[in-house]
């Protein structure tokens, strides 16, 4: 156990740059017993490692359990950068343990979409569409724009998360378990609702096409090119899903207004531009640089970023969150699977709000 924790301590002070010095004075300890503790001579009693743990924010069980490992059967495919990031990958195991352990609790179905290799966009355009197309008839859905992928795809069992993570660059991860099905953590963290939707979808991408290359870390593996291809053939499908090509050239020849477009769909305008430069229409750069130059001068000097979305914008309130994984969690509670101090930290809701909403619960219920 000594060394166990001794790893543990020193791989989560790293991740958040403390010195030994710092985490000793934030924990209350001196820097000596700090130095003892990552050299594996003694062991922290229980008020130091909660103390610790504390600091370093995790639970106590990440500081207790042996570094690297994951849960039985997952393997995932992350951010290239999150073996610096360790308490991000603890937090994200413990929501899939939590989500995997619900959803045994309730009995409720998973869902893993079936694989198929596919390495890069050219010379498999159209297969990528008639998987896209399949994948759309496996939600029940036509070539009508879905209207909300997200309870779409919790319908069929998959797993869906989404939360709020201040890390640049990070748009969302996947999971997958041939036993317990598939999981998907999209990032909510000033992302807009278009974005977070072709996350899902690109997400749902690689777990198709990649899910050969998913590994028992969230390190990933390959050269800079390899993985290039990899993004543009999740881009690809996540296009086709969302806006399927037939659809999309109807609806081209109704109208070449982008904004209507882009309604129509309830996707990014640069998902529309992508579109039309892969059917060699516009150039991309040209009318993108036109679109952000009319921006510009429509709001007084204000520059369109990359992480922004022209009105009309999709409004959160129409996309609730984690609504498969709420459901869980008041089954779970009602079958007494779970108790309602559990509930209620679950939810992120006191015990005496958690009672309030259960009673609102039952009053609205069909008998």
């Amino acid at each position: 156990m000594k060394k166990i924790v001794a790893a543990n301590l020193i791989r989560y002070r790293k991740s958040l740059g403390l010195s030994q010095e710092q985490l000793a004075e934030q924990a209350g300890v001196t820097r000596q017993s700090i130095n003892n503790y990552e050299n594996a001579k003694t062991l922290p009693d229980t008020k130091i490692l909660s103390a610790l743990a504390s600091v370093l924010s995790i639970t106590l069980d990440d500081l207790l359990s042996s570094p690297g490992v994951g849960l039985p059967n997952f393997r995932f495919r992350a951010h290239v950068t999150f073996d610096k990031n360790a308490q991000f990958a603890a937090q994200v195991l413990r929501m899939l343990q939590t989500y995997n352990a619900l959803e045994q609790a309730v009995g409720l179905p998973t869902y893993t979409p079936e694989s198929t290799p596919c390495h890069q966009v050219e010379g498999n355009e159209k297969h990528i569409q008639a998987i896209a197309a399949l994948f759309r008839h496996r939600l029940g859905l036509g070539d009508a724009p879905i209207a909300n992928l997200f309870q779409s795809v919790e319908e069929i069992g998959l797993k869906v998360l989404r939360s709020s993570f201040p890390i640049k660059g990070f748009f969302g991860l996947s999971a997958c378990s041939d036993i317990e099905g598939a999981f998907i953590l999209v990032n909510t963290h000033t992302i807009t609702i278009e974005r977070q939707l072709f996350t899902l979808a690109h997400e749902i991408g690689h777990l198709i096409f990649h899910r050969v290359e998913y590994q028992d870390t969230l390190i990933e593996e390959g050269t800079k090119e390899e993985e290039n291809a990899r993004e543009k053939v999740a881009d690809y499908f996540a296009s086709h899903l969302l806006v399927p090509q037939a659809e999309f050239e109807r609806m081209y020849a109704l109208t070449q207004d982008i904004i209507k477009l882009k309604r129509h769909f309830r996707v990014s305008y640069l998902v529309i531009l992508n579109r039309l430069a892969s059917m060699e229409i516009i150039d991309f750069a040209k009318e993108k640089a036109k679109i952000c130059a009319i921006y510009k001068k429509q709001y007084n000097g204000t520059s369109l970023q990359n992480s922004m979305e022209l009105k009309p914008v999709l409004d959160a309130e129409d996309y609730p969150e984690n609504e498969r994984y709420e459901f869980l969690i008041w089954q779970s509670l009602k079958l007494c699977n779970i108790s309602e101090m559990k509930a209620a930290e679950l939810l992120n809701l006191t015990v005496e709000k958690l009672r309030v909403r259960r009673q609102e619960n039952e009053v609205y219920a069909v008998a």
